[in-house]
C-alpha cells in the first residue's frame, strides 16, 4: 500500500499507519511501536496480541463435538467464549476442557444454561520457542519409552504414555494459538501451523499403539520392535533438522523412510492376526513423521 508523506515544520515528516493494521493490533495513541531500517525498508512492529476477540457457541445436543470444538475455538485465537449447554454430561465436558487443556482459560461466569470462558492470563511470546522445543523432546521421550516398554513388556509404562498425549496436545494447542494471536515465529505462518498440527497427530499415533498394545496385553515381536525404533529414529532426525537444516541430512532422511516402507511391507507378511493393527499404527506414525519434510523444508528454503 502507498501512502503519502507529510511534511511538519521544516524537519519532521510523518506517514499514516493502515487502519485496519492498527485495529487488528489495538494499536492506539501513546503506544511505542519498533521502527527498523533496512536499507530502503522501514519495518514497523508492534509487540500486542491481535486484538481480543469474543464468540459463542451452542452445545445442546452436540456432546460429542465439545471438546473437539472448544479447543478449535481456543487454537483460532478468541480471548472470550459463551458457551450454552443443557445436561450435566454437557457442562462436565465443558469445564474438563477448559480447565485441563485451555492454558491462559478460567471460567469467569456461570449461569443455567450457559457459562463464559475468558483467557485471564496473556501468551508469553517469549515462551513460544521453548514450548515448541519442549513438544519435539516430549514426543521424542514418548516413543524411546514406548520402544523400552514393548522391550520389557512393561504394560504399566504403555498405560502412562497414553496420558503423556494430554501434555503434548496443551503444549501444540498453545502453540496455534500464539500463532494465530501474533504472525512472526515463521517464515510462512501456514506451513508453521502445519508442522505444529503434525506433530499433534504423531503424538496421537504413539498413544493409540500404545493403547491398544496395553489393553490387548500383547507380547510383542523382535522384528515389530526394530520397525519402532527406526521410526524413532526418523522422529530424531526431524527434530534436527527442525533445528538446523541442510539439504544432505534431509536426503538422508527421504532414503531411510523408504527403508522402512521396505520394513513395514516385509513385517506384513510375517506378523500375526493380533499384530496387524500394530502395523497399521505404526505406518501411521510413519507417514506423520515424513509428511513434516513439505511444511518444514518450506520455511526453511
Amino acid at each position: 500500500m502507498k501512502r503519502k508523506v507529510i511534511q511538519i515544520a521544516n524537519s519532521t515528516q510523518l506517514i499514516s499507519l493502515p487502519r485496519k493494521w492498527s485495529q487488528k493490533y489495538g494499536v492506539k495513541k501513546g503506544d511505542e511501536i519498533e521502527v527498523e531500517e533496512k536499507g530502503g525498508n522501514l519495518i514497523i512492529t508492534t509487540y500486542n496480541d491481535i486484538s481480543s476477540s469474543k464468540t459463542e457457541i451452542d452445545f445442546k445436543g452436540k456432546e460429542l463435538l465439545i471438546h473437539r470444538a472448544l479447543s478449535s475455538l481456543y487454537k483460532a485465537g478468541y480471548d472470550e467464549i459463551k458457551i450454552t449447554f443443557e445436561k450435566h454430561s454437557e457442562l462436565e465436558i465443558i469445564q474438563s476442557t477448559i480447565n485441563q487443556e485451555l492454558i491462559g482459560f478460567e471460567i469467569v461466569e456461570e449461569g443455567r444454561e450457559y457459562i463464559i470462558a475468558k483467557q485471564v492470563s496473556n501468551i508469553d511470546h517469549s515462551e513460544f520457542s521453548s514450548m515448541l522445543r519442549r513438544t519435539f523432546i516430549f514426543l521424542i521421550s514418548t516413543s524411546n519409552e514406548c520402544l523400552d516398554a514393548l522391550k520389557t513388556k512393561n504394560t504399566d509404562i504403555l498405560k502412562n504414555l497414553i496420558f503423556r498425549d494430554i501434555t503434548i496436545n496443551k503444549l501444540t494447542d498453545y502453540c496455534r494459538r500464539a500463532i494465530n494471536k501474533k504472525e512472526g515465529y515463521f517464515k510462512h505462518v501456514g506451513a508453521g501451523f502445519t508442522i505444529i498440527e503434525i506433530l499433534e497427530k504423531i503424538g496421537d499415533g504413539y498413544r493409540d499403539l500404545c493403547k491398544y498394545i496395553s489393553q490387548n496385553k500383547l507380547k510383542i515381536s523382535k522384528s515389530v520392535t526394530e520397525v519402532l525404533s527406526e521410526i524413532n529414529f526418523l522422529l530424531n532426525d526431524i527434530y534436527k533438522l527442525f533445528y538446523d537444516f541442510n539439504l544432505k541430512d534431509m536426503e538422508n532422511f527421504f532414503i531411510r523412510k523408504e527403508k522402512i516402507d521396505n520394513s513395514i511391507l516385509q513385517l506384513t507378511k510375517n506378523v500375526t492376526k493380533a499384530e496387524v493393527p500394530i502395523v497399521l499404527y505404526l505406518n501411521i506414525i510413519l507417514k506423520n513423521i515424513f509428511d513434516l519434510n513439505g511444511p518444514l523444508m518450506i520455511n526453511a528454503l
